[in-house]
């Protein structure tokens, strides 16, 4: 064979196989997410089984009414000087089952009103769903309709997208727990500053 042949072989056939990879990777969108390194995020929401899968939410428990003893006060990244925000330790759940994270949030105003709600939180669909109020006489009360919807950013609800973010789906956190979360809310002070979702 002429040394031209075989020069040509050689600038060809790497670029064959670069073409059959992308078609393998453009077949299986799985192995294009992988990349060499295998590396799997536990937050993707992308599942190759998509079809196969049916989520299903557990049941939730209406948890006792806060007790202040109990609640961690956590930083908003767009803080409304009228409020500060807690956490209920003692509500705080996490189900590996559906992939909920449930609390209680605590909304103190400057005049020491509170407003309280008992939430869900699903980190892979970026969704929460508020499953009780409170009544302003120490008890729950569950809405008429209750339903998931997307976090916003709005500035009195902010509060979910800095959960979100910095404590409830915190992609650094290794087997997600309510115990790991606690941690991290009496631990981590975001900076007060705008922020988005990983």
């Amino acid at each position: 064979m002429s040394m031209k042949k075989l020069a040509v072989l050689f600038v060809v056939a790497p670029l064959v196989m670069l073409v059959e990879a992308a078609a393998v990777n453009a077949a299986d969108p799985a192995n294009a997410r992988k990349g060499d390194n295998n590396f799997y995020n536990p937050h993707d929401t992308y599942n190759p089984n998509v079809e196969e899968f049916e989520w299903a939410e557990q049941n939730a428990q209406l948890p006792s009414f806060p007790e202040d003893d109990n609640l961690i006060e956590f930083q908003v990244t767009r803080p409304n000087a009228a409020f500060n925000y807690f956490i209920d330790a003692n509500s705080l759940s996490y189900n590996e089952a559906d992939g909920v994270v449930r609390y209680t949030v605590v909304i103190r105003s400057r005049t020491g009103a509170n407003n309280v709600a008992f939430e869900g939180m699903r980190c892979s669909t970026k969704e929460y769903k508020t499953y009780a109020f409170g009544n302003g006489k120490g008890k729950f009360v569950q809405p008429r309709r209750i339903a998931w919807k997307p976090i916003s950013e709005n500035g009195y609800t902010r509060y979910r997208q800095d959960l979100a973010e910095f404590y409830f789906c915190n992609v650094h956190i290794v087997n997600l727990s309510a115990e790991k979360i606690i941690r991290e809310l009496k631990y981590v002070r975001p900076q007060v500053q705008e922020s988005g979702f990983r």
